[in-house]
């Protein structure tokens, strides 16, 4: 954006090669800088400059050839009213033009950023009537701005004529992962970092659960004290024991009915 159309190098030689080429490259320069209000600014000035420098040159050729063969006093004051008024003076305005130009281009960037930031107005076209500027001028301002870096995360949609802001992305936050925030820090170096907490937490559980219903299922009958059927005494027998009554030798078995 701070590049000019055609470097002011280039115009320089131009006019001291070729003095109508560096007219029309003058030419084509500020008409390629008139929405640009930056490099408008350094038109003026580089403008006032050359004429300075100009006027300097001129007045020292002419003091040289007026000590080599020194002219009458009309002709003496003709040349310097033609120096002042041709050169001293409009290099002198156009300097003073730049700086006010510079000044209120940077008023109006104050301007654009409370529009934009504190009133939250981004359209081109609303902007350039607040404003009292042409819209394209006022994008060009707003591009500036925004490769300054005043505008973070934005641009300039050309097509909408607007400045849009980019929204950084948010990480999703799933529902089956926790509530609170986890670092890397928070987990074991030998865990993988993809491991998925809702299937294992239900494989544990289900693990869990079988072992609970199998346990109930499967318990293991307790001893119990068997009565006799020929002497009714009783014996304590172990869970599917068989053996003989010690008193009557009448055969006795551990039995889950009774």
């Amino acid at each position: 954006m701070d590049r000019p159309a055609i470097e002011g190098v280039v115009i320089v030689l131009a006019f001291l090669l070729f003095f109508p080429a560096g007219l029309l490259l003058a030419a084509i320069r500020l008409w390629k800088h008139r929405d640009l209000s930056y490099q408008k600014i350094d038109d003026w000035r580089n403008a006032g400059a050359t004429f300075l420098v100009l006027f300097v040159l001129l007045v020292f050729i002419f003091l040289f050839l007026n000590s080599i063969s020194p002219a009458d006093t009309f002709a003496l004051f003709s040349i310097w009213f033609i120096l002042i008024i041709f050169l001293f003076t409009p290099g002198v305005s156009m300097l003073w033009v730049s700086k006010q130009s510079r000044k209120q281009l940077f008023i109006r960037y104050d301007h654009y950023r409370h529009i934009v930031m504190s009133e939250g107005i981004t359209s081109v076209h609303t902007i350039a009537e607040m404003i009292w500027q042409r819209p394209a001028v006022v994008a060009n301002d707003l591009k500036r701005l925004i490769g300054l870096g005043e505008f973070p995360n934005a641009y300039l949609d050309m097509n909408s004529m607007a400045i849009v802001f980019q929204r950084q992305v948010q990480p999703t936050v799933h529902s089956d992962s926790p509530q609170e925030s986890t670092t890397e820090e928070d987990f074991p170096e030998d865990l993988p970092k993809d491991i998925d907490f809702k299937r294992a937490y239900e494989e544990i559980l289900h693990e869990y659960t079988k072992m609970t219903s199998s346990s109930k299922t499967d318990k293991k009958p307790l001893p119990k004290t068997v009565e006799c059927p020929g002497c009714g005494s009783s014996t304590l027998l172990q869970p599917g024991e068989s053996k003989a009554c010690a008193y009557c030798d009448s055969p006795l078995t551990y039995s889950k009915s009774e």
